[in-house]
């Protein structure tokens, strides 16, 4: 895949990318510079980014939050679903 493939295929599972100084640098929508990682092909980019997009990988304070969401919304019949 090209560089613009794969950064248009981790953008819809939440996950940016970027390149500066010939580095690719992976990170979630709305990531810290803690949480960004790096990768030196579009390919490594792409394995990278699928794997940060699994929920063990998620930093914990956005589980949390999404659990304040859950929490709100499962008592009034309009549950929101969100994986």
């Amino acid at each position: 895949m090209k560089y613009r493939e794969v950064q248009e295929t981790l953008r819809t599972i939440g996950i940016v990318m970027s390149k500066k100084d010939g580095r690719i640098r992976v990170n979630h929508f709305g990531g810290t510079p803690e949480t960004a990682r790096f990768a030196g092909c579009p390919k490594e980019a792409l394995r990278l980014g699928l794997s940060m997009a699994q929920p063990e990988q998620l930093p914990p304070e956005w589980c949390a939050e999404r659990r304040k969401i859950l929490d709100k919304t499962s008592g009034n019949g309009s549950a929101v679903a969100i994986s």
